[in-house]
C-alpha cells in the first residue's frame, strides 16, 4: 500500500471529538508523524452538532466554558471577540460560531505543528476495520478503498435516532416521517400550517421547534415523551462546592443529598448541579452496575432536563409559543401510528396518569428521541467492530467497552492494541462524555498517550507548542 494510504494515526470522525485530539497531536508532537483525520461529509471540525446553519440554534453552555483547551480558558472568549466584541463571558452564542472556532484552531495547529508532522484530511466513511498484515490496522470505506494506520481511534459520535419500536402501518417508509430532524432537508415538505407531532421533548425537540419557527411555521407542534418535561433554563447564579456524598454510593442516597444541598439555596439549584461536574465520572465509577441501570431507568430524564439545559433566550422564544398555543408538550407514551390517505398521520397516544389511549391526527411525525443506543444499529463501523471481535459494548451497552484511558477492549476483555475512542463512545463507563469540557480532557489525555507509544521511534518527542488565535 503506498505511503499515501498509510497513516501513524488515523482519526475516524472529524467531529468535535477528532478534531480536538488531531489539535492536541499536532500542537504535542515534534515529529515524525503522520497523522490523518477522516470524515464521511469532508467538513472537519463542526461535525453535526455545530454545523448547523440556523442562527436560533445556541450553545447550551456560556461561552466561557468552552474553550477548546483547559490551561486556556479564555481562548474562545478571545476568538469570540474577534467577531462579535461586545461577547461576554456568559452569553450563550451561535452553535455555527462553535463550528468556525473548530475549524480555525486546527488550522492554527496545523500551521504551527513541527516540520516533520503531517496532517491530511481525507473525506470518506469507514464501514469496517481489521488487522493489517503488516501489523497495525486497516480500514475499508464504503467507496472499497482502504486505509492503513498502526493506531485508530474511532471519534465516530452519535448515531441517528431510531424508529420507535410500535406498530407504524407504513409511516417510517413514507415522505410524512423524518427520522432525524438534523438530516439535510429535513423540514423542507413541511408547510407553514401543517400540523406536526414530535417524539421528544429534550433539546433535540427544542431545536426543531426553533428551527420551524424560523421558518414561520404556524401550525400546531405536539411534542410528547413519557414524563412530558422540557430542559430547565439556565440562570447566572453562585457557584456551589461539590458535596460530599456518603459511601458506599448507591442512586438513592446519591439523590438524598442533592435534595438536601439544592433545598438549601431553593433558587440557585442550578449552582449544585453545575458543582457536580468535576466528580461525576467518579461517582458514576463508583456505582456498581446495577445501580447505574436503576439510575438510567427511573431518573435519566430528571437528570437531563436539569443538567442539559437551555440558554435564556430560547427558553423565552419556547415560552411564548406555548403561551400562544402552537406548541403543546404532553406526557404521553407512543403506542402506534396509521396512515389516512397518504396525506395524514394518525398517531396513537396513551397520555400520562389517564389509562386509556387518545388518537392525534398530523402531517408529518418528526423523531427527535436522540442517539440510537444500539451502536451496532447505529453505525456500520461499529458494527463491524462488535462483529469481529475487535471490541465490545460496554455493561450498560450505551458505548464500547475501554481500559479506562480510552483503549478499547476485545470481546475477550483484552486491550486491543492500537485501537482507541473518545467522546460520545465513553459515555457507558463516564456517563459525562459528550460535552466539549470533557472531550477537551479526554484529548489531552488520549494525545499524551499515543504520542508516548510512538516516542521510541527516531526523532519523535513530545514537546509542547503554544496556539494563538488564528
Amino acid at each position: 500500500m503506498s505511503s499515501e494510504r498509510r497513516w501513524d494515526v488515523l482519526v475516524v470522525g472529524g467531529g468535535a471529538s477528532g478534531t480536538l485530539l488531531a489539535v492536541q497531536l499536532l500542537r504535542h508532537a515534534s515529529g515524525p508523524l503522520r497523522v490523518a483525520l477522516l470524515e464521511r461529509s469532508g467538513n472537519i471540525g463542526p461535525g453535526l452538532a455545530y454545523s448547523t446553519p440556523s442562527a436560533s440554534h445556541l450553545l447550551n453552555v456560556p461561552v466561557a466554558k468552552m474553550s477548546a483547551f483547559a490551561d486556556d480558558p479564555e481562548h474562545f472568549l478571545r476568538w469570540m471577540r474577534r467577531v462579535a466584541p461586545d461577547t461576554a463571558p456568559c452569553d450563550f452564542v451561535q452553535r455555527r460560531r462553535y463550528g468556525q472556532y473548530l475549524e480555525s484552531v486546527l488550522r492554527t495547529a496545523r500551521r504551527h505543528a513541527a516540520p516533520q508532522v503531517s496532517f491530511m484530511p481525507l473525506k470518506g466513511e469507514a464501514v469496517s476495520l481489521s488487522r493489517a498484515d503488516g501489523g497495525g490496522y486497516q480500514v475499508e470505506l464504503l467507496d472499497g478503498s482502504r486505509l492503513e494506520a498502526q493506531r485508530v481511534v474511532l471519534a465516530v459520535g452519535n448515531a441517528q435516532p431510531a424508529d420507535l419500536p410500535v406498530e407504524d402501518l407504513g409511516l417510517f417508509a413514507s415522505p410524512r416521517y423524518v427520522r432525524s430532524p438534523w438530516a439535510p432537508g429535513a423540514l423542507d415538505g413541511i408547510a407553514p400550517h401543517d400540523p406536526v407531532l414530535l417524539i421528544g421533548t429534550g433539546l433535540t425537540m427544542v431545536d426543531t421547534v426553533l428551527s420551524l419557527a424560523e421558518r414561520h411555521h404556524e401550525g400546531r407542534i405536539h411534542a410528547v415523551s413519557r414524563h412530558g418535561l422540557l430542559p430547565h433554563v439556565h440562570r447566572h447564579g453562585p457557584a456551589a462546592p461539590p458535596p460530599t456524598f456518603p459511601a458506599p454510593r448507591h442512586v438513592r442516597s446519591l439523590l438524598g443529598t442533592l435534595r438536601r444541598e439544592a433545598a438549601r439555596a431553593p433558587e440557585d439549584w442550578r449552582g449544585v448541579v453545575d458543582a457536580l461536574r468535576p466528580v461525576t465520572a467518579s461517582l458514576w465509577g463508583d456505582l456498581a452496575p446495577s445501580e447505574r441501570r436503576r439510575f438510567l431507568c427511573h431518573l435519566r430524564t430528571f437528570w437531563d432536563v436539569h443538567r442539559h439545559r437551555m440558554a435564556p433566550s430560547v427558553n423565552e422564544t419556547v415560552r411564548q409559543l406555548r403561551s400562544a398555543g402552537v406548541l403543546r408538550p404532553q406526557a404521553a407514551r407512543v403506542r402506534g401510528f396509521r396512515m389516512v390517505d397518504e396525506q395524514w398521520v394518525e398517531a396513537r397516544l396513551s397520555p400520562r396518569g389517564l389509562g386509556r389511549e387518545e388518537s392525534l391526527r398530523v402531517r408529518h411525525v418528526i423523531n427527535c428521541t436522540g442517539p440510537d443506543a444500539s451502536l451496532g444499529r447505529g453505525h456500520p463501523l461499529l458494527r463491524a467492530l462488535l462483529d469481529s471481535g475487535l471490541g465490545r459494548l460496554d455493561s450498560l451497552g450505551l458505548g464500547l467497552a475501554t481500559d479506562g484511558e480510552g483503549a478499547l477492549l476485545d470481546a475477550r476483555g483484552r486491550v486491543a492494541e492500537g485501537l482507541f475512542t473518545l467522546g460520545p463512545l465513553r459515555r457507558g463507563e463516564l456517563w459525562e462524555s459528550t460535552a466539549v469540557p470533557e472531550i477537551r480532557a479526554q484529548a489531552t489525555a488520549l494525545s499524551s498517550r499515543l504520542l508516548r507509544a510512538f516516542a521510541s521511534q527516531p526523532g519523535l518527542s513530545p514537546s509542547r507548542l503554544s496556539l494563538p488565535l488564528s
